[in-house]
């Protein structure tokens, strides 16, 4: 049987890669509706609903697991890949179909509830189904040779680097548990079921989690790019263990917060938030200022330019993010300022990586500068971005609408839509470009018919 990509790596890289692509499509449209003038050319709220349902799914849910599992893959590179790794990564890929082509094939009725919104539709809710359950289903088979490169006798991955991974991939399996216990207590009341109250209560909890699964993979991004840099750990194998240990701790106590507050109760919802906004700060907060430590204090030895920019980048989005977090009152466009800001540092994390094992496993043939121009693109969209919905926010624009619906009746409204139409047009042209580098890569006919790829960084 013939398989187009002869590891692991490039399979789920792939199914990555086709993820982002349409993100980039749903995104495009989406900033369109928002900005100054063209939003005028849009009076069909609910087909941009829906086309914000598929863009956020695609962009903070699915292209972040398959990279995950990508850097799982590309951890353990001198493993083989099995035929059911690769059935796992295909069926991720046929689920990711599934869910792209809804809206386009079908009438779907969308849910914007919040981290994981709904097409009320059975072809996208199989698709969401059937991507979760590969994922589980893919990490689970690979677990014995990620737990043994970090922990094991053949042991070449510090805790810093690797066990945010596997730490990752459980959190994934435990929100696909925690969003199972959720739909059961919410499809307990009838009148409630496939409504949007029924969609934010059976995902809000597995929402939550998610985010955890997110910030660990960029997390490890960071300590694998301050491996190629430095040539040393991003932090002490101690420090790092006792983060993971109390992360690991959190996540696994979730499935308890549902004892006492049903997943429809107001203080389930409250408890989640709580346990998100303590439980996910200090370890990324840890990673980055022990990256700026060693910005501050150590000289590069290795690695390429573009590396130190996509790490530079990401912890500034992060920080951007986190200050802008700290300024929400209320349910105006500063929320997504905020998320914005955070999914854009996980986001160009795993970019520099990408763009990182491409290079270095020669299936990537690009000028440096090109490179360098394509991170800072992005990071100076995703920054306007941010800080444009964030001007808006502070006048009251409310979250969630588009076209005529916004009311840019003042200034600062049509300011700071602007500035993030700018902003978010910047970061879709980077998204194009990485897309088209990353499909040059994966498909260099020259290494494409290696059977091996090896993690360079060591």
């Amino acid at each position: 049987m013939y398989f187009p990509y002869k590891h692991g790596a490039t399979a789920w890289l792939a199914v990555a890669i086709f993820a982002m692509g349409f993100m980039g499509v749903y995104a495009f449209l989406m900033v369109l509706a928002r900005a100054p003038g063209f939003n005028l050319l849009f009076s069909d709220a609910n087909f941009f609903r829906t086309a914000l349902v598929t863009h956020v799914v695609l962009a903070v849910v699915i292209f972040f697991i398959a990279f995950i599992m990508f850097m799982v893959f590309y951890l353990t590179g001198g493993y083989p890949t099995r035929k059911y790794d690769y059935y796992c990564a295909g069926a991720a890929l046929f689920g990711i179909i599934l869910i792209v082509t809804t809206p386009v094939f079908s009438v779907a009725e969308p849910m914007l509830n919040n981290y994981i919104p709904v097409l009320n539709n059975n072809q996208y809710i199989a698709g969401v189904i059937l991507f979760f359950l590969s994922v589980a289903t893919g990490s689970i088979l690979r677990a014995p040779e990620m737990v043994n490169s970090v922990y094991g006798l053949e042991k070449y991955i510090t805790i810093a680097r690797g066990t945010g991974l596997i730490l990752a991939c459980y959190t994934v399996a435990m929100s696909i548990v925690v969003m199972l216990l959720s739909f059961v207590q919410a499809s307990e009341d009838p009148d409630t079921v496939y409504s949007r109250i029924f969609y934010e209560s059976g995902t809000w909890g597995g929402g939550h989690l998610l985010q955890f699964a997110n910030t660990l993979g960029m997390m490890s991004a960071w300590a694998i790019l301050t491996r190629k840099l430095y040539k040393d750990e991003l932090i002490g194998e101690t420090a790092a263990r006792w983060i993971f240990v109390s992360m690991g701790v959190l996540i696994s106590i979730t499935p308890w917060m549902y004892a006492k507050y049903i997943s429809i109760h107001v203080y389930n919802r409250l408890q989640f938030t709580w346990f998100k906004a303590w439980g996910l700060s200090y370890g990324p907060i840890i990673y980055a200022l022990a990256a700026a430590r060693k910005w501050g204090t150590r000289k590069v030895v290795g690695g390429y330019g573009f590396v130190m920019l996509g790490f530079a980048l990401s912890v500034w989005l992060y920080a951007l993010g986190g200050v802008i977090a700290l300024m929400i009152d209320g349910s105006d466009t500063r929320v997504p300022a905020h998320y914005h800001g955070v999914i854009g540092a996980v986001t160009i994390a795993f970019m520099t990586i990408g763009i990182l094992a491409m290079v270095e496993n020669q299936r990537l043939n690009v000028r440096e500068k090109w490179i360098k121009t394509q991170l800072a693109f992005y990071g100076l969209g995703q920054s306007l971005f941010s800080i444009g919905m964030f001007i808006g926010g502070t006048r009251g624009l409310p979250r969630k609408t588009f076209g005529q619906e916004q009311q840019l009746d003042v200034l600062a409204k049509k300011l700071g839509m602007g500035i993030m139409g700018i902003g978010g047009l910047l970061a879709i042209l980077a998204g194009v470009v990485f897309v088209v580098f990353m499909i040059k890569a994966l498909t260099n006919k020259t290494e494409r018919e290696s059977y091996d790829f090896p993690c360079v960084i060591k």
